[in-house]
């Protein structure tokens, strides 16, 4: 049976010289991607209030993840020109695109809480009768807000937690350490009218007796 001779390196004449450690030539050189990605570029100012079918094909995710993302940032607090930075720095995202995005974020950010007149917000406080530790762990089991619950936009350790439900309202949760335990301030945001404010109240009313009673058996 014949087998077919592994070909050889061909050997150069300074093969057999030593090779000093840490000499550029036994170390792997990486080289880092570089470029954006492709973005049409438009001649105007930017633009908050830009198409939302340019925006994700330009920038490949859509406003409302933008958005998101830049809120759970460490510049969510911060001005345009250091959001836009980040923006290009961190996502590669073109300056005109990441100056839009910024004044997007911006104009949402400083928004009233309500949009209209006819929507409100309800304000609540609960006691919890345990630590803030255990009550924010508690909270944050997305199993104990029901079938209505979206998904959490935020969370701050033993702090506070954003949550959008599926009726597009969206409620902010402040733990406070409270001489019976652990203070909950709710606030729930877009309720459209009187009657969903008044589900909204017994929603919440439940929720707490649910958790007082799962932590006081």
């Amino acid at each position: 049976m014949l087998f077919r001779k592994k070909k050889q390196q061909e050997s150069g004449i300074f093969d057999d010289l030593p090779v000093i450690p840490g000499h550029p030539s036994t170390q792997r050189v990486e080289h880092k991607k570089s470029g954006r990605r492709a973005m049409l570029v438009p001649t105007t100012a930017a633009n908050p209030d830009v198409r939302a079918d340019q925006l994700l094909a330009n920038t490949g995710k859509t406003r409302e993840q933008w958005l998101e993302l830049i809120f759970e940032s460490t510049v969510r607090e911060a001005k345009q020109r250091e959001i836009s930075l980040w923006l290009q720095e961190n996502y590669r995202v073109q300056k005109w695109w990441a100056n839009s995005l910024s004044l997007s974020y911006l104009q949402w950010r400083e928004a009233p809480k309500t949009n209209s007149a006819q929507e409100s917000v309800l304000r609540l406080s609960l006691v919890i009768p345990t630590t803030v530790s255990l009550t924010f762990n508690i909270f944050i089991s997305e199993s104990l807000y029901g079938d209505g619950f979206k998904r959490f936009l935020k969370q701050a350790k033993s702090e506070k937690l954003t949550i959008s439900f599926n009726d597009e309202t969206r409620a902010t949760l402040v733990f406070k350490s409270h001489e019976e335990g652990c203070e909950i301030l709710i606030e729930h945001e877009f309720i459209e009218n009187p009657v969903m404010l008044k589900a909204r109240t017994k929603y919440w009313n439940d929720l707490n007796a649910k958790v007082k009673a799962q932590v006081t058996r």
